[in-house]
């Protein structure tokens, strides 16, 4: 029972069942230490819904795709467990930039409540939802698996999905450190120099397709470029994902990191 915990989640104002799951306190115990903080918790009524029924409508489906974003940056781990910290970090850097985007106002109708934004972590998690890359105008937004046709929140741009296809963003493309493949970016490049091949060079390093693509795209970047990547991308894998992608869509330019 983690009572630090519980009172940090009753002062942000999840419902009871949220922080009965965190923390393992009784529903009765959630209530008496909301009477201590002086809190006036979220009515509640009913199980807590899947986050599949609140991307139904177009503009929750982009207001939890501003989540998501903020979301998967800040969380440990997001297919293994609810980080229920991040939930709370992300949630407030969402409200942010909802509010910054309408002149310092909130969209009452459709604002992502923080109850709901932990309900979509949850179901990233258990792989109900996961996040999309739209075609036309390349933002990622989020959807549930259970729909086949995927239509960006955004611009309306849609996509099918194949019922046999792996997500590249659920699968692990690259086991190394960024460190490591910045270092062996520059082995890549002396070896172009000497005119090996990409399948002579993909062997000798042990390089996957997606790697050799990632340490090319390294090397047309400036020290600047590689440095901002760093302090963004904690893994090899996450780093190699972007690259991808942004090599993918190289005639937008690079993303701002």
């Amino acid at each position: 029972m983690d009572e630090s915990l519980a009172s940090v989640l009753v002062k942000a104002g999840f419902r009871s069942a949220i922080i009965r799951l965190h923390t393992g306190l009784t529903r009765k115990q959630v209530t008496s230490l909301r009477k201590k903080l002086g809190v006036c918790g979220p009515s509640e009524s009913g199980p807590l819904p899947n986050a599949e029924s609140l991307l139904v409508k177009r503009a929750v489906s982009l207001e939890a795709s501003l989540f998501m974003l903020a979301y998967l940056i800040t969380a440990e781990k997001p297919r293994e467990a609810v980080d229920i910290y991040a939930v709370m970090a992300a949630h407030t850097q969402y409200l942010d930039s909802h509010s910054a985007l309408r002149g310092g106002n909130l969209d009452l109708e459709n604002i992502l409540e923080l109850d709901d934004a932990w309900l979509i972590a949850r179901d990233y998690r258990s792989q109900e939802v996961t996040m999309r890359s739209c075609s036309t105008c390349h933002i990622e937004f989020v959807a549930s698996i259970n729909h086949r046709r995927h239509a960006c929140p955004l611009c309306e741009g849609v996509q099918v999905r194949d019922p046999f296809h792996c997500d590249v963003a659920d699968r692990a493309v690259s086991a190394r450190s960024v460190g490591e493949l910045i270092e062996v970016s520059v082995k890549v490049s002396q070896w172009e120099n000497w005119g090996y091949k990409s399948e002579e060079i993909r062997g000798e390093f042990s390089l996957s397709e997606g790697e050799l693509v990632a340490c090319r795209k390294l090397l047309s970047l400036s020290d600047d470029e590689i440095q901002r990547l760093c302090l963004k991308f904690k893994t090899g894998d996450r780093l190699v994902k972007y690259l991808i992608k942004a090599t993918a869509a190289r005639g937008h330019g690079l993303q701002a990191a």
